[in-house]
């Protein structure tokens, strides 16, 4: 008994080693290049790491892993990072507009605005997740995001509630941030997300079969 628990707390021990290891690799790497060109590659690096976690469930060598992904996705990353950067600030000043602007908006204007942000959100939290699973081009990675968003809408809605609260820890305990809000986020984030499409593709798998018997 004594054993088992002494391994369990050694187990919890280098989990929260790896994590706060990783959360670091994030945050330099992202400084690194001033957030700017860093923080993106930074972002599915991390991912991607945690994603062999889940997958491999064997030990992996966690820095060499990390820069080897961040190398390869830097240029791919930025772009898909810095067009949802380029389409949530035209959602923003549109934003400004409704508000300004000293004119009544039709009821189905304001909801249209609010339901393309909600469209928005749903790419933008399934994203980066999906794009270290799947090999795509970036016009595919904004579909992937898109549909399997839509298709697993409460999925989509646990990450939203997740990135939150971790943010909001993050806020009122501001060593989670350093330590592990990136690398715990990510870890269960991409756990969340590898169900989910585990599920899509065994539905497909089945639809695919049944049309084939047919």
């Amino acid at each position: 008994m004594h054993d088992a628990t002494v391994a369990r707390i050694d187990d919890a021990f280098r989990w929260l080693s790896r994590l706060a290891l990783l959360n670091l690799l994030w945050l330099v790497s992202s400084l690194a290049g001033l957030f700017v060109f860093g923080a993106f590659p930074a972002l599915t690096a991390m991912l991607g790491v945690t994603r062999k976690w889940i997958l491999d469930k064997s030990e992996i060598p966690i820095v060499k892993t990390y820069f080897k992904q961040f190398k390869n996705d830097f240029w791919k990353a930025n772009a898909v990072g810095w067009i949802m950067i380029a389409i949530g600030s035209i959602l923003y000043l549109n934003f400004e507009l409704l508000l300004n602007l000293s004119m009544d908006f039709s009821i189905v204007v304001i909801f249209a605005f609010y339901f393309i942000i909600f469209l928005f959100s749903i790419v933008t939290i399934n994203i980066f997740p999906l794009y270290v699973h799947y090999e795509a081009s970036i016009i595919n990675q904004f579909k992937n995001a898109f549909i399997i968003g839509m298709v697993r809408i409460p999925v989509t809605l646990v990450l939203l509630v997740l990135a939150g609260g971790i943010a909001y820890l993050g806020v009122i305990m501001p060593t989670v941030v350093l330590f592990f809000s990136g690398s715990l986020l990510s870890y269960t984030a991409m756990r969340i997300t590898l169900f989910s499409v585990k599920k899509i593709d065994y539905q497909v798998k089945s639809i695919n079969e049944t049309s084939y018997t047919g």
